[in-house]
């Protein structure tokens, strides 16, 4: 129930963020509104230093992360991935 919610509803801190974020909004402007945590601020960098270390390409998280570090705007990100070659992925 919960990956749903936070991936769904807007009620979600890590959704209502993501929201507010392709509004245009600043994250430091975001944050300072808020009295709860999105978790996903502080796991993004996290989790795409794991898939370095591991050598696994995770192109969508890699976005979410330099979005939220300010290192690309959404436009950009969006942009990124939808440039990269197509190919089969496997697990």
């Amino acid at each position: 129930g919960d990956l749903v919610l936070t991936c769904a509803s807007l009620t979600s801190r890590n959704t209502s963020l993501g929201a507010a974020l392709g509004e245009g909004r600043a994250l430091k402007e975001i944050l300072g509104e808020r009295r709860s945590v999105a978790e996903g601020v502080e796991s993004a960098p996290a989790v795409v230093a794991l898939a370095a270390k591991h050598k696994v390409e995770m192109p969508i998280c890699a976005a979410v992360d330099a979005i939220v570090a300010g290192r690309m705007n959404i436009d950009e990100a969006i942009g990124a991935l939808l440039s990269r070659p197509f190919r089969a992925e496997g697990v």
